[in-house]
Formats: structure tokens, C-alpha cells, sequence
């Protein structure tokens, strides 16, 4: 919705004197009309700031209850429908924000929030489309020419599609912390982690081969949870099955055999289901028992309100602590639940008692890192409806990632496994422990 922009001579055109006819008025009563002017636009500068507030601060929840209180700009509107994964209303918005300021920062910032939405998707092609539109904006940000070299490769292929979707269970198994399901690609098995912390599928180059898939050539660099640089190729996989669901033309990142994430796994397991394949499975549950459940229909829910959202390539949950809300990464690919810099900052009075010269490790693709902590003896936090317990919480005092400078932790295994069962709804955007 759009309101009428405030215009300085709006009142005088309003009482200019006419031919043959004069307004006589009192000054009280042009005051007050002048008053009635001014006050809808300065309740629409107030909604503006906002907006700008919440959306600077990644505050995603509050922003979007902020949306639908409504009056919102239609770039507000675009990026809260990516981030509760409403695909069309987020094209619609934000097409229509970038055609009434091409120019703008706010259409350089839509064509992002479509790339990654688009790339979530596995809609490769339109991705690509909207890294060129960035190029064109800022035809030197090396990031964007990096995000275009990977996009090539994949950009060939058809779009990733489901040409089956039946619910099913497969077994799982944890090795390492990391959790492992059967899948079928290219009509070879094999055994890949789940990863909701990958904005797209894993693989080794040795694995890549023997699926025998095409691995491109031109080389691009991501980050891992250290913020260490990883090289990696591209791949995409023909045919792609998990229990009775069935993809065709999943994207993969491939890295070589000597990146750490596949140190130590047996040669079955070198590879990452990221948030496109998870994210065609529509509905995602697994249980103490070791039952892997995917397309399962939901009867009841214990989180009727959306409490899942993205932000970028990452999933994100609104959880509690104590009284106030926080907002975690949610990373299955991680064994170890950790807080970050701004829990440390947010929650001083909880973290400095416990504050002394100590250091954790981190791991990544790339490498592994000591980092500056704090080591607080438990930590009770309430996720997707359910009070875990993190014992003890590693605070960690320096970000690694940019997220991890807004965001208060990330949410692993360690503590999505103390539930009975675990289960992320894609469609109502959910995530529920029981």
C-alpha cells in the first residue's frame, strides 16, 4: 500500500484565493488543517524508520509482524515473503520496488534477496539473471564476480524440478555428531548429512566422479563457520532420490578430498544435503528411535506460529531465553550449539561472571580455529516449544561470519537432539521439538 507523498506547497495550492471568490478562514482552523496534513505524513516517516531499524538490525520476526500490521513499502513486503519462503508475493513486491527505483540501494539489496530465493529454489537460471543484474549495478564487487562464476556452471542445466513426492521414512544414522540418511544419485547409493547450515549441496571431487557427474571447471570461494575461504567447482546431479521423493537436476558445490568436513567419514559419506533438496522435501522429521521422515502431512502442530525464516542462504529460529527473544542459526551440520558475540553483549549479566582468559575451537570446511570465549555452566533456552538445555554454553567474543554479529548463536545437533523428535515444517515455516 502507498500513501501520497507530503508536499511542502501542498496547503498554500490548497487556499490559494480564487476569482470571484474568497475563503475567509479564522488562523485556528487553518492551523488544524495543516495539522491534519503533517500528522499522516509524519506517521508514515515514523513506520518508515521502522522499518529501516528492524530491517538494519535482521530483527526478521518483528519486521514481519510490523508488514502485516500493514502500509509497508513493497520492498518490506518482498523481503519478508522470501524470508517465510512465499515465493510468488516476493517476486511480485519485489519486482515492483525495483522498478520504481532501478537505481536505488533498496533494488540493489531486491535483487539479492531474489538470487538467494531463487537459489533456494534450485531455480538456477533466474538466479544467474539476478547476479548479472547486481554485476551491472557494481560491475567490481569481487564478491558478486565470484557468485557469477559458480552460477555459470549450474546456469546450463535445467532448473532442479520434483518429479516424485511421496512420504516416507528412511533410517538415519548420527556418526561423528553428524546425522546421515540413504540417498540414490545417478542410481548409486550412498550416505549424505543433513546440513539446514548449507545454502547448497556438498560433494568431493572422488565423489562427484564416481556419480559420474561433470565437474566445471571454473573455480569460486565461499566461507566457512571459521569465515575461512574454501575453494570449490560445480556439479549438478541428474537424478536424485530420497525415500519416495525423486529431484532432478540438484546443484552441488565440490571441494576437494582434503577439506576437513569429510576428514574421518568413510568414503560413502562424502557429501552435504543443503536447503534445496531439504527444502523440495516440503516436511522434515526425525526421531529418537532413528526414523528419518520426509513429505510427512501435519495434522496438529505444536508451533502454530511461524517461528522459522531466511535470511540470505541461512535458516534462522526465533527461541527464549528467559524472557526475551533470541535468534538462532539453525545447523544441523553442526554438532555443537554455540552462542555468539552478541549473546555476550545482549546478556552481559549472565556471561561476564563466568569471563576469563579461555579460547574454543571451531571447525570448518577449510580449517579449525581457537577462538576467544567464555565458558558459562549451563544455558536454559526454550527452541521450537520445548525447554534443552545447553551444558556447558561456549560463548564465543569474536565474530566469525557476518551473521554472527546479529544473530545470538547457532542451534546444533547437540541440542535439537535432546527432543524426542524434531520436525521442520518448510511450509508453515516451523520447527518443532517434542
Amino acid at each position: 500500500m502507498f500513501t501520497r507523498p507530503c508536499a511542502g506547497g501542498m496547503i498554500g495550492a490548497f487556499f490559494e484565493p480564487r476569482r470571484r471568490f474568497r475563503l475567509r478562514m479564522k488562523p485556528s482552523f487553518i492551523w488544524l488543517c495543516s495539522l491534519l496534513v503533517i500528522a499522516p505524513c509524519f506517521a508514515a516517516d515514523q513506520r518508515a524508520a521502522e522499518f529501516k531499524t528492524l530491517y538494519d538490525s535482521h530483527d526478521w520476526f518483528q519486521l514481519r509482524g510490523a508488514v502485516r500490521a500493514g502500509k509497508a513499502p513493497a520492498f518490506y513486503q518482498g523481503v519478508m515473503a522470501c524470508a517465510f519462503n512465499h515465493l510468488k508475493d516476493c517476486e511480485g513486491s519485489l519486482r515492483f520496488a525495483i522498478q520504481s527505483a532501478p537505481q536505488s540501494d533498496e533494488a540493489y539489496k531486491a535483487h539479492e534477496v531474489l538470487d538467494y530465493a531463487y537459489q533456494r529454489a534450485g531455480d538456477y537460471r533466474r538466479a544467474f539473471s539476478e547476479v548479472n543484474e547486481l554485476l551491472k549495478a557494481k560491475p567490481d564487487a569481487a564478491d558478486v564476480q565470484n557468485a557469477r562464476n559458480f552460477y555459470a556452471g549450474f546456469s546450463r542445466y535445467p532448473d532442479q524440478t520434483v518429479t516424485a513426492s511421496r512420504a516416507s521414512k528412511v533410517p538415519y544414522r548420527i556418526d561423528d555428531g553428524n546425522m546421515f540418511i540413504p540417498v540414490t544419485i545417478n542410481g548409486k547409493s550412498a550416505n549424505y548429512m543433513i546440513d539446514t547450515g548449507a545454502n547448497l549441496s556438498t560433494i568431493s571431487e572422488s565423489e562427484a566422479k564416481r556419480l559420474g557427474m561433470t565437474i566445471h571447471g571454473m573455480t569460486a570461494k565461499g566461507y566457512d563457520a571459521t569465515g575461512g575461504e574454501v575453494a570449490f567447482r560445480t556439479a549438478v546431479a541428474d537424478r536424485l532420490q530420497v525415500g519416495n521423493f525423486r529431484l532432478r537436476n540438484v546443484a552441488f558445490l565440490v571441494i576437494g578430498d582434503d577439506q576437513q568436513v569429510f576428514v574421518g567419514t568413510a568414503q560413502d559419506q562424502r557429501g552435504i544435503l543443503g536447503l534445496p533438496v531439504l527444502l523440495a522435501l516440503q516436511t522434515v522429521r526425525w526421531r529418537r528411535d532413528g526414523t528419518f521422515e520426509v513429505g510427512v502431512q501435519l495434522k496438529t502442530n505444536g508451533v502454530r506460529t511461524p517461528n522459522l525464516c531466511f535470511e540470505g542462504g541461512d535458516m534462522v529460529t526465533q527461541a527464549e531465553f528467559g524472557k526475551r527473544k533470541i535468534s538462532l542459526q539453525v545447523d544441523t551440520g553442526a554438532e555443537t550449539t554455540r552462542l555468539w558475540p552478541s549473546f555476550a553483549r545482549d546478556f552481559a549479566s549472565v556471561v561476564d561472571p563466568f569471563r576469563k582468559n579461555d579460547s574454543t575451537e571451531v571447525g570448518g570446511a577449510g580449517r579449525s580455529v581457537q577462538l576467544e570465549s567464555i565458558q558459562v555452566p549451563e544455558v536454559a533456552l526454550r527452541v521450537g516449544g520445548t525447554a534443552v538445555l545447553l551444558h556447558p554454553a561456549s560463548v564465543l567474543l569474536k565474530p566469525t561470519t557476518d551473521a554472527s554479529q546479529w544473530r545470538h548463536g547457532n542451534l546444533g545437533l547437540d541440542l535439537l537432539n535432546q527432543a524426542r523428535a524434531v520436525t521442520i515444517d518448510f511450509k508453515a515455516m516451523t520447527l518443532t521439538l517434542e
